[in-house]
């Protein structure tokens, strides 16, 4: 076998099946991929490089996939299409290695309970990491992840869905409160206007006017009111790409939040 190990250059390769490889002379495992880890079960998170990148990734969910994939638990294409895709959105919408693991787990159970038959591993793998995203309470949006992959906003929710109620997991409301900061540092608007933002937010979320309504399409109405209200200029495009959602949808929400306001 023409193959040297990626840590220590040395030719003892020892080949593990589905394309996973052991070095005999530092314990090494990798793929026949770019990715590699080093075999370590007593620590705890183990740093590779990519090209220049570094990614932080747990040995132990490492070696806990590559043991499905080598015992037929779980299809291996499957399981390494769905790991790198779980990797590449995570690093995009910038979450922690806790959500990338927890996203792997979910994405595993699905496949277990026969939720990746007949569909594309990347969709339910980006449907895995808004789900762990939505269980940790971490601010990210539908729009967010569905912008990142081959799926619409729609498909993304109803995949969402079926995982929650196939696993039975328990997600938490998602708070818009929770969203404001990060998207009042991304428009860069000042503490008055946040701070009418929020004024808005926790009258909308108090009338029924909530139930239903995208946190983001909220968000980015409340911002805009109190934008206009602070005579702080942002378009409504500014808003609508900051938060995900589009022109139309911010100006009718707005103008019905502004309705309710003025009912009041």
């Amino acid at each position: 076998m023409n193959l040297k190990c990626p840590e220590c250059s040395a030719n003892e390769i020892k080949n593990e099946g589905d394309g996973i490889m052991s070095c005999k002379k530092c314990d090494l495992i990798f793929d026949s991929g770019p990715q590699w880890t080093r075999y370590n079960p007593d620590s705890k998170i183990t740093v590779t490089e990519v090209g220049q990148e570094k990614q932080v990734v747990n040995s132990k969910t490492i070696l806990k996939w590559q043991k499905e994939t080598r015992t037929g638990n779980l299809a291996s294409r499957s399981i390494l299409l769905a790991s790198e895709e779980i990797e590449r959105i995570s690093n995009e919408i910038k979450v922690s290695d806790s959500i990338k693991e927890s996203a792997l787990e979910i994405f595993s159970s699905s496949s277990k309970k026969g939720l990746v038959r007949g569909r594309s591993s990347e969709k339910v793998a980006a449907a895995s990491i808004y789900t762990a995203c939505r269980m940790a309470n971490v601010p990210r949006t539908l729009d967010e992840v569905a912008d990142r992959c081959n799926l619409n906003r729609n498909e993304l929710s109803r995949l969402h869905r079926l995982i929650t109620r196939k696993l039975k997991l328990k997600i938490g409301f998602t708070s818009i409160s929770s969203l404001l900061p990060r998207f009042s540092g991304k428009l860069a608007v000042n503490e008055k206007v946040k701070e009418e933002a929020q004024r808005i937010i926790n009258f909308v979320e108090k009338s029924d006017y909530r139930q239903g309504i995208s946190p983001a399409a909220l968000l980015g109405a409340s911002l805009y009111i109190s934008c206009k209200k602070n005579k702080v200029r942002r378009s409504q495009l500014e808003i609508a790409k900051a938060v995900g959602t589009s022109e139309v949808t911010l100006r009718n929400r707005a103008k019905e939040i502004i309705l309710i306001i003025d009912s009041k």
